[in-house]
């Protein structure tokens, strides 16, 4: 009867139920929120939601990769799903906290940052009916050149599995031709080759779940860390 019992829990939860993760993430993250801006951290200030998302994220990517485990029979099985996440957003998040505490955050450096990107981006300042400067172009070109090479510099950073599912996307979507674009160009001097990264989305749903996660988390944390 135990081991019945056992092989229902590890069932309960399967990793390929979408639904089953976005309830998690919906139930965990205002929990999150509250731990985050109850911590007094100085370098939080201002982004509480982003990093509460990030923790969030990172706790339901953590827990699924316990639930795969357990239907493999690798780990225990899963008594109750939300007291696992909470547990792993608990602790990822005292990490977080412990990671971050002496590391300021300069309010200036900020606002002057948000006023040069609300004032520069092309897209906001470009209209069909304005009349094209060829000098504003090479600034704009200047602009995105520097935006692509600091997404690359700080791509090589992420974890293993975020930085292969983002350059697989990336890889995907991209037409390689006989000249290299900006971003091929940007990877390229980082050590990465974008091409390599080009092949087919697994198939298995556990699989295709987790690089859809990963996928997510990491496109979230280059927009967080690139503003374009």
């Amino acid at each position: 009867m135990k081991a019945h019992t056992d092989d229902t829990a590890a069932l309960r939860y399967q990793p390929d139920d979408e639904a089953t993760w976005h309830d998690l993430y919906t139930w965990l993250f205002p929990r999150v929120e509250k731990w985050v801006r109850n911590a007094s951290v100085n370098a939080w200030y201002g982004q509480q939601r982003e990093v509460s998302e990030d923790i969030t994220q990172e706790a339901v990517l953590r827990t699924f990769r316990y639930c795969q485990r357990a239907v493999h029979g690798e780990v225990r099985p899963i008594d109750s799903l939300k007291s696992l996440g909470k547990t792993i957003a608990q602790n990822y998040f005292r990490d977080r906290r412990k990671k971050d505490w002496n590391l300021v955050r300069p309010a200036q450096e900020s606002e002057n940052t948000e006023g040069f990107l609300e004032v520069s981006s092309p897209l906001e300042r470009s209209a069909p009916s304005q009349v094209v400067d060829p000098s504003q172009v090479a600034v704009d070109r200047v602009m995105l050149t520097t935006v692509i090479s600091m997404a690359a510099r700080i791509l090589v950073k992420f974890p293993p599995g975020q930085r292969a599912a983002l350059l697989t996307d990336l890889a995907n979507i991209t037409d390689f031709g006989e000249y290299p674009t900006l971003l091929e160009q940007a990877l390229a001097e980082a050590g990465i080759e974008l091409k390599a990264y080009q092949h087919p989305l697994p198939t298995e749903p556990g699989e295709k779940n987790r690089h859809a996660a990963l996928l997510s988390i990491a496109y979230k944390r280059l927009r967080r860390e690139v503003a374009v």
